[in-house]
């Protein structure tokens, strides 16, 4: 988990997506792929994160205040003659306030405007209004189950993880997609309701700043139906609307009732954050202002499967992510389709967990991406869930969901693949530990879901796989990971090794001390020590044989250190 730094939260911004014939993207796949394609921010408009304090207010320029008359004359010279906000009502907690900018220049550049904006003091961040994608790599799948949620060597174990917690109707799951199917039959009676809302009335009840918001809002559309609508991608014509009702079904759908699917959290409720316009379009300014929105409206886990590469939009989603963290919110979001080690933002921001694939094999999705940034691995290749039905799919595009997602044209599930569909199911992980542990903050919940992850040692490194199971039976020593490791763990010396292999580790106090030895399929190989340590430097080798005593064959293995309700993970090369 970035080297157990503070954990983390995600939204990424990806492009469009373009059917392929060659190669296939994963391994077992069929020959068909969406992938990421770039695309033009929206016209006319930069948005901007202005420091807790300051005020757009300044655009007089008749402003005494020296900084205030600097900002107005920006703007001014910009011919930013529009100003919306992109948050409404009363903030939960202390942030910076976001704002939508629109200028008539026809000569407008925006990159060049947020570079300009951010020069300025009271500006945090400034970007142009980016288009989002989302991590979708849809395939023809090859198993007709949920085969994630099992107890096999790949599963997430979420089964077994039932028998502790199914979730609480008090943690809700706000799901930033294309909109959610607020009918669906696996979907409907977990839609979260805004209590402080009476319905139809067209009043704003609670204050909030949005009329009748009964089942969550369309930031896209500016509307309280955050029901999909046809969402075309650019590049192939197909219409992937349902996204967003696939994710939420992952994450809670209804569940032991008799029903297409089982979601992760199905005591949980989801919060339709729908950010997709009517054009199709995801623009930033109504994912910032639906995070905004589930911050000041009580959810419990933030699901964004969704995300862009633009190195500049770090800077503009880190205090967002910040902001939701502080107040309490676990942001979970998806590390993107590529198959490189490109950090998409805000996934690999401080403070959001960032989710690659993996697929039944128990290997990395070939399509995920990966590094240190990103935090934990789950299921999402092969995956079976919800699509919406509440509008008319066009012919060319049933075609490809009967052709390559196994869909019936009748009853509304079909399989699909990405880290799209990873990060959901580490969402409801999420609000299922919420659920089970209440005291937890979002680094502790976090914690409990990155430490207690299955270790496995992928081809390149994408966390560790999630074991629901594992993280709702075991609650560890939840002390801040701000702080800094009360234990070390040394590269192992040789490095490749031949023969026998030397660890030195460093303990705080006396403690109970275990060295596993790991193979590359997650199989225990050898055991180097389980007892107790004394506190200080000290050293244990490992004779390179597994429990049997037989000599390994060569190959990458992972040494696993656990003392004190802490863990660390080094790599080693065996060649003979």
């Amino acid at each position: 988990m970035r080297s157990i730094r503070a954990v983390v939260l995600a939204l990424l911004l990806a492009a469009p997506v373009s059917v392929q014939a060659a190669p296939p993207p994963i391994k077992n796949a069929g020959p068909h792929a969406l992938t990421a394609m770039a695309q033009a921010p929206r016209r006319g408009v930069v948005l901007v994160a202005l420091r807790p304090g300051s005020s757009l207010a300044t655009l007089s320029s008749r402003s005494s205040d020296r900084r205030g008359a600097m900002l107005a004359a920006t703007l001014e010279r910009l011919r930013l003659v529009q100003v919306e906000p992109l948050s409404r009502g009363i903030t939960r907690v202390p942030r910076p306030e976001y704002f939508s900018l629109r200028s008539d220049a026809p000569d407008f550049d925006p990159y060049a405007a947020a570079a300009e904006l951010r020069a300025l003091p009271e500006v945090l961040a400034a970007l142009p209004d980016l288009r989002l994608n989302l991590h979708l790599v849809p395939n023809d799948p090859l198993l007709a189950s949920q085969w994630h949620l099992g107890t096999s060597a790949a599963a997430v174990r979420a089964r077994p993880g039932w028998d502790l917690q199914t979730g609480s109707p008090g943690v809700a799951i706000g799901i930033l997609d294309t909109g959610v199917d607020v009918g669906h039959p696996d979907l409907a009676a977990k839609i979260w309701q805004n209590s402080g809302e009476i319905p139809g009335n067209s009043l704003d009840d609670d204050g909030n700043g949005y009329v009748d918001d009964v089942r969550g809002w369309d930031f896209g559309n500016d509307d309280n139906d955050p029901s999909p609508e046809p969402v075309y991608d650019a590049a192939t014509g197909i219409d992937v609307g349902w996204h967003g009702t696939f994710v939420a079904g992952l994450a809670a759908a209804a569940t032991n009732n008799a029903t297409g699917i089982a979601g992760v959290a199905w005591g949980c409720r989801v919060m339709p954050l729908k950010v997709a316009d009517a054009t199709g379009d995801l623009p930033l300014s109504a994912v910032t202002a639906a995070v905004l929105y589930a911050i000041d409206n009580g959810a419990s886990v933030l699901n964004m499967s969704l995300g862009s590469a633009d190195p500049a939009a770090e800077a503009f989603f880190q205090p967002l992510m910040t902001a939701a963290f502080n107040a309490g919110v676990v942001t979970v979001a998806s590390a993107g389709n590529d198959g490189t080690d490109g950090r998409n933002f805000p996934g690999a921001c401080d403070s959001v967990l960032a989710v690659g694939a993996t697929n039944s094999s128990n290997n990395r999705a070939s399509f995920s991406n990966w590094g240190d940034w990103v935090d934990l691995a789950a299921p999402g290749e092969s995956i079976w869930s919800s699509i919406a039905r509440n509008y008319v799919y066009d012919d060319f595009s049933q075609i490809f969901f009967e052709v390559l997602w196994y869909w019936d044209s009748v009853n509304p599930y079909m399989f699909n693949d990405g880290t799209s569909f990873s990060a959901p199911i580490v969402a409801g992980a999420a609000a299922l530990v919420r659920s089970h542990f209440p005291s937890l903050g979002p680094l502790q919940v976090a914690r409990q879901l990155v430490l207690t992850g299955d270790v496995r040692l992928y081809d390149n490194p994408i966390g560790r796989r999630l074991n629901i199971q594992a993280a709702l039976a075991t609650p560890l020593d939840v002390a801040p990971l701000l702080t800094a490791p009360s234990l070390t763990f040394a590269p192992p010396t040789p490095n490749p090794a031949t023969d026998a292999v030397r660890f030195t580790l460093t303990l705080p106090a006396a403690m109970r001390t275990r060295i596993e030895i790991i193979d590359a399929q997650g199989r225990l190989v050898n055991v180097v020590i389980d007892r107790e340590v004394s506190a200080g430097t000290s050293s244990e080798t490992w004779d390179g044989r597994d429990r049997a005593g037989r000599r390994v064959a060569a190959g990458l293995y992972l040494a696993v250190l656990r003392a004190g309700g802490e863990q660390a993970v080094r790599r080693i090369a065996v060649v003979r």
